[in-house]
């Protein structure tokens, strides 16, 4: 099975939030929580039994292992969007997703478009980037193909002329996703 084939399935990108956090009151408009006072995620897979993690080093932005975001490094992270730079650890998956090599590459991370989920499970002040793109400034990953869709919602596409995958309409239940 090749990676493209897999990303449906395996390489979702959920967001998740804390479940020890604050819940909206009754009937609360969850939007009106200040931008100030805000959380914000990137797209990740993680316990929802630890707090929301801000400006995480580490994360897994498939949800399975196979694309796994290390050393970010964040110049920004609020209310306007997340800037970051570190390295994808990717798994090549040919001949399959547990014999494919897994392959370094620096990456440029820009997350924006920050909404409040619309699930009550969330924490009232969490926001969620709805849009996030992985760039590949020093070349990109075999499957990085601009042009082409990963599954929908996941594109290929060119970020300041390098090859880059660009996730949208990225949502959050608050759901325990690791379980």
């Amino acid at each position: 099975m090749n990676r493209l084939l897999a990303a449906p399935t395996a390489a979702l990108v959920v967001l998740s939030c804390a479940a020890l956090s604050p819940m909206p009151a009754a009937g609360a408009d969850p939007s009106a929580v200040p931008a100030d006072t805000a959380r914000y995620a990137i797209g990740m897979c993680y316990d929802t039994e630890n707090p929301l993690p801000q400006r995480p080093a580490v994360f897994d932005y498939n949800c399975d292992g196979t694309g796994v975001l290390h050393d970010m490094a964040w110049t920004q992270w609020d209310a306007a969007g997340a800037n970051g730079v570190g390295t994808d650890i990717a798994v090549q998956c040919q001949p399959n997703c547990a014999q494919g090599p897994r392959l370094a590459n620096p990456v440029v991370v820009h997350a924006w478009n920050a909404l409040p989920s619309s699930s009550s499970a969330c924490a009232a002040d969490a926001r969620f980037y709805a849009d996030m793109t992985i760039a590949y400034p020093h070349g990109a990953p075999p499957w990085i193909r601009p042009g082409t869709q990963w599954y929908t919602g996941a594109d290929f596409v060119l970020v300041d002329g390098a090859p880059a995958v660009h996730f949208s309409g990225l949502t959050s239940n608050c759901e325990d996703q690791l379980r």
